[in-house]
């Protein structure tokens, strides 16, 4: 199990790196292993119900191929 650490909360995330773009109150979390910035904020459940949009952003680009299968099952509730 991957434990994240929550460490701010944004009312208004504008974007970072130039990659994200969000309007809703989300939370950042970041895993030091990884060296990944995992970015979570709740979807209005009007639009998804009670989804929860998970976004990962890498900081560093070979990791991407190892983390893909982990966030694919990570959302699939694997």
């Amino acid at each position: 199990m991957i434990s994240l650490l929550p460490l701010q909360e944004f009312m208004s995330l504008i974007s970072i790196q130039g990659k994200l773009h969000a309007s809703a109150p989300c939370s950042l979390f970041y895993i030091d292993s990884l060296h990944a910035a995992w970015i979570l904020h709740q979807v209005p459940p009007k639009l998804l119900h009670f989804s929860i949009c998970i976004e990962l952003m890498v900081a560093l680009t070979p990791a991407i191929s190892w983390i893909s299968p982990l966030l694919s099952s990570i959302l699939l509730g694997l």
